[in-house]
Order: structure tokens, then sequence, then C-alpha cells
């Protein structure tokens, strides 16, 4: 039997970030959270980009630990007083690349909740990742991402896991993954704009 609205569903658990100006640790940790748990769900297929994605919430993690740091922008500031902030091992890049591996997630949500049965995940992902992490991969990367991609499970598969495996719930989880894209966009808007500030990112 088709579900009409679901308990819940992959994106039930994001709330509305209260605090985007301040960026406190919290924030940080509940929506790296969702940004790792979201990969998990592709399993193996998008292994690479999970441990890359969880080792820079680990740089972050450890900056703002050694740091004493409540806030990202306490820490960006911090790290740059030490001339730490463009090292690769530091919070600062950590940041960086899961401020873009963010961007990417939103392209996903977007591309996913306009998207029909008639669509495949690669396209879908493929269009998302057009527009965010190409742009700051090196050839390689590229190769190897786009190579991912032709392993994706199918678009229904994915959309049930979305839905907690309730069956008949496709409407809801991409009215879901919309509103999950609309309380993310001013985190990462906040993010760019720190990032920018430090000379870390180049908008695009």
């Amino acid at each position: 039997m088709a579900c009409k609205k679901p308990v819940a569903t992959f994106f039930s658990r994001l709330t509305d970030f209260q605090d985007v100006n301040t960026m406190n640790i919290q924030t940080f940790k509940n929506a790296s959270s969702l940004l790792s748990d979201f990969f998990t769900l592709w399993g193996s297929r998008m292994a690479l980009v999970k441990s890359d994605v969880e080792g820079n919430i680990q740089k972050v993690s450890n900056a703002v630990c050694s740091l004493n740091c409540t806030t990202l922008p306490e820490m960006l500031a911090k790290e740059r007083s030490l001339d730490l902030y463009k090292k690769d091992s530091s919070g600062s890049v950590g940041l960086l690349w899961l401020k873009r591996s963010f961007q990417f997630l939103v392209s996903v949500l977007w591309f996913l909740s306009k998207s029909t049965n008639e669509d495949c995940m690669k396209t879908i992902v493929s269009q998302a990742y057009d527009e965010s992490l190409r742009h700051y991969h090196s050839r390689l990367m590229r190769h190897t991402f786009h190579f991912v991609m032709h392993a994706l499970p199918k678009r229904s598969s994915f959309v049930k896991k979305l839905a907690l495996d309730q069956e008949g719930c496709e409407e809801q989880v991409l009215v879901d993954a919309l509103e999950c894209r609309s309380l993310l966009l001013p985190f990462v808007a906040r993010l760019e704009e720190l990032l920018i500030a430090y000379k870390l990112e180049q908008p695009l």
C-alpha cells in the first residue's frame, strides 16, 4: 500500500539552522552528519567520496578541539593567526572541501527533486557534479568520479532508501529533498562567505 505521508524520511532529521551567522560547532556537526550519512546510502559505490568527506570532518574536529573553538569563524581566525590555515591538514582546508561537498549535495537534491522515473541516477548525479565538484577536481579525480557514476543504483532504489524503505513514498521524498536543500542553502552560503573572506575560496 502506498504511503500518503511517511512518519519520516531520511531528510526529517534536519532542522532549521538558527545560527547561520554564528556557525557554532553543533550546527556544523549536525550538517556534517547529514552529509556523511547521505553518501553512506550509496554503499560501496561512493566509498571514496565518503572517506574524503569524513577525513575533512575529522580535520575540522581536530582543529576545533586543539584550538578550543566554539564556532567555525573562531577556528578560521585562530588557524590564520598561527599560519596554519592553508596547510592540507588544517581545519580550514577541511572546511573548504566540506563546503564544496555540501554544494554537490545541494545540487543533487535539486536535480533529484525535479526528476522523474524516466531519469537515471547517473544523469542526476552527473548534472550535480558538473555544476559543483567538477570545477575543483583534477583530471584524474574527474575520471574517477565519472567511473563511480556508472555503478550508481537505480533511481527507484535510491528513492526508497531515502524513504527509509517505505513503499510508494516518492512524492514525499522529493518534497523533503527540496525542503532539505532550502535549509542547507543559507548554511552553505555562509561557509562560502567565510572561506572567501579568508582567501581560501574563489567564487565560481
